[in-house]
């Protein structure tokens, strides 16, 4: 904003491109100091609470499972 070129500050501080530079600098042009601030990643905690099971999907879970180990355990036996 003073007059310096985006590539001249680039290489001052060691950046690896000047496209840095102007991308901050437009960001910041736009939404302040606020913009520039490290954004949170991934969802926000406690955003999806999980439903609880009935007891009718739990045994179903609990019999596939069961299942899936008696064909995993007769393919070892044969």
């Amino acid at each position: 904003l003073s007059g310096e070129t985006a590539m001249n500050l680039a290489r001052e501080f060691g950046l690896s491109s000047e496209k840095l530079v102007s991308g901050w600098s437009r960001k910041w042009r736009n939404g302040g100091d606020e913009a520039l601030k490290p954004k949170p990643k991934g969802r926000p905690k406690g955003s999806v609470t999980p439903k609880p099971l009935s007891e009718e999907a739990k045994l179903r879970r609990q019999i596939a499972r069961l299942e899936a180990e008696n064909a995993y355990l007769k393919k070892l036996r044969d």
